[in-house]
């Protein structure tokens, strides 16, 4: 019995991500310049949520945004598999959302960890995680373009996990990995458009960029906003950072969901 893409894809997730916390535990990462405690976050813990919540889930907000995540890749999972069932989409084009969507899934439960340990470790497990997302969106847009092989898609994971041994070199290293990243996947999402110019997609290109960059500035200007309005102890740039990154997320798969259903339409018409 043939074994379902989703299944073979979170298997394949499970025991990358797996890797990845063995080599965080064994401490190769210890060095690595991280932000670890309440002094690097905005948010601040009320007299409310103390009567509510236990004293370490201090930062509620950014706890819970975390759900988002998860719910998110849940969609995108159950939606790759109807439009999979009614033969919209190829096997292989499954198996990048259904990575996509999984990697989501991991990643909400993987920053709320660190959000509720504020242990080192697991600082450096979502600062790692991060760049396969963008790495992904190249990978992705390589195979619409001309068809990607499993040997290339590892070449490219790898490259993109290895770069975090930047972090090893400089104190900003994570921070210029993931401009590189960054770079990359908006590289790979405009040549794709090139070949597909269709304008169905231009709407969630043009989000997914917008999220991308309040994703980055938001965070950026967590401790900043508080100045101009208490509203931002409660209501964060760190939570609206993660609204931002979970509809960059949603707005990546759209666009992905748009141009692999225009290029299948397309071939299915030629080969009438």
């Amino acid at each position: 019995m043939q074994v379902s893409p989703m299944v073979q894809v979170f298997g394949m997730v499970t025991v990358v991500t797996a890797a990845m916390l063995y080599s965080v535990h064994l401490g190769f990462f210890d060095s690595v310049h991280t932000e670890i405690g309440r002094q690097f976050y905005a948010e601040r813990y009320s007299a409310k949520w103390r009567k509510i919540f236990p004293p370490w889930l201090n930062m509620p907000y950014n706890a819970f945004v975390n759900i988002g995540y998860v719910i998110l890749g849940a969609f995108y999972c159950a939606k790759t598999s109807v439009a999979l069932g009614i033969k919209q989409i190829k096997r292989s084009d499954s198996f990048l959302f259904y990575t996509f969507s999984i990697m989501s899934t991991f990643y909400g439960a993987i920053q709320a960890v660190r959000i509720l340990t504020q242990f080192h470790r697991a600082a450096v497990m979502d600062q790692w995680y991060t760049l396969p997302f963008f790495m992904w969106v190249y990978i992705w847009s390589r195979h619409l373009d001309s068809g990607i092989g499993s040997k290339s898609v590892t070449f490219w994971t790898t490259i993109s996990l290895l770069s975090y041994l930047l972090t090893l070199v400089h104190k900003y290293g994570f921070e210029l990995a993931l401009a590189l990243h960054i770079v990359f996947a908006v590289y790979g999402a405009v040549t794709i458009y090139r070949k597909f110019p269709i304008k169905e997609a231009q709407q969630p290109f043009v989000w997914a960029l917008i999220c991308c960059i309040g994703f980055v500035v938001l965070k950026l200007l967590d401790l900043e906003l508080p100045k101009i309005n208490q509203m931002f102890e409660k209501i964060s740039g760190h939570f609206l950072s993660k609204i931002a990154d979970i509809f960059q997320i949603y707005f990546v798969n759209k666009y992905f969901e748009v141009l692999t259903l225009h290029k299948n339409d397309r071939e299915r018409k030629k080969s009438k």
